[in-house]
């Protein structure tokens, strides 16, 4: 069973080569692929890419994208489809320029699956960190914490009750869904919603192993977002509920909840409460 991982990045490269790339290139296990897209054609990326490319022990796929016009959608999810276009494994995974998976990801995923066979999709833990950053400089470093927590179900990722993140979120790539570029802060969760309404509950698995470095930061997607841009986007998700049959009733309630809540904060505070910035 081989693992394609896609890894997508815009104009990012120095991420790229500091964190992402030496997790890939530390993996016990070579039985994978990785799948590198360049969001925007940044020349530095393509150079780092061409450098280890002829001399890597594992197979790597690079795509070059125009970076699409804000207006038609979040290019992250146009990049990731593009990687889904690519894969060639049994099984997918995604790791973003700048996080880091464990050098056991690979192999302790695969054997998940193998071990599994009823599994479709699956992740992984993280060791997460919120930081808040000024002028490219970390001021505020979060306190490290494991996110989902130990068993974690899938009814608790639905409902948001614990954090769905697809930094070593893995899944078949036969019968997968489309990342949809109409999100932006939910495009993980709407992504989880999709495969839960193709795979049920029953083919989803939770790997308790953690397997992933993930540091969030106040200039990063969520942590430069607006408690308005999450209201709007739940809420966009509630009004095609029908597309989402895996939510009933009490879990469209919650997230029209969620919504309200953050609505309420709207009114307070556009920046998320874990990246406000310190006073100057």
């Amino acid at each position: 069973m081989k693992l394609s991982i896609i890894t997508a990045t815009y104009n990012r490269s120095m991420q790229l080569a500091s964190t992402a790339l030496p997790s890939i290139q530390s993996q016990t296990d070579r039985n994978f692929e990785w799948i590198v897209i360049n969001d925007g054609a940044n020349p530095d990326t393509r150079d780092i890419i061409n450098s280890i490319k002829a001399r890597a022990d594992f197979s790597i796929s690079y795509i070059e994208m125009e970076h699409p016009d804000p207006c038609s959608g979040f290019g992250l999810c146009y990049a990731r489809n593009l990687g889904l276009d690519a894969a060639g494994g049994d099984i997918v995974s995604y790791l973003d320029d700048d996080n880091s998976i464990a050098p056991e990801f690979v192999a302790s995923m695969r054997q998940y699956f193998e071990q599994h066979p009823n599994i479709r999709y699956s992740m992984a833990r993280q060791q997460r960190r919120r930081d808040v950053i000024r002028n490219g400089s970390v001021i505020r470093q979060g306190k490290p914490f494991v996110s989902p927590s130990n068993c974690c179900s899938l009814q608790q990722l639905l409902w948001q009750q614990e954090i769905f993140d697809s930094n070593g979120f893995v899944h078949y790539r036969s019968n997968a869904a489309r990342w949809n570029p109409r999100f932006q802060v939910f495009a993980d969760y709407e992504y989880l919603l999709q495969c839960a309404c193709i795979w049920g509950e029953g083919g989803f698995g939770f790997n308790d192993n953690i397997l992933v470095n993930y540091i969030q930061s106040s200039s990063g997607i969520i942590g430069s977002s607006s408690y308005e841009q999450w209201a709007s986007e739940l809420l966009l998700i509630v009004a095609n509920a029908d597309n989402y049959l895996v939510l009933q009733n009490n879990a469209i309630e919650r997230l029209e909840q969620l919504a309200a809540a953050y609505s309420n904060k709207a009114q307070i505070s556009l920046t998320p409460k874990a990246f406000a910035l310190l006073p100057i």
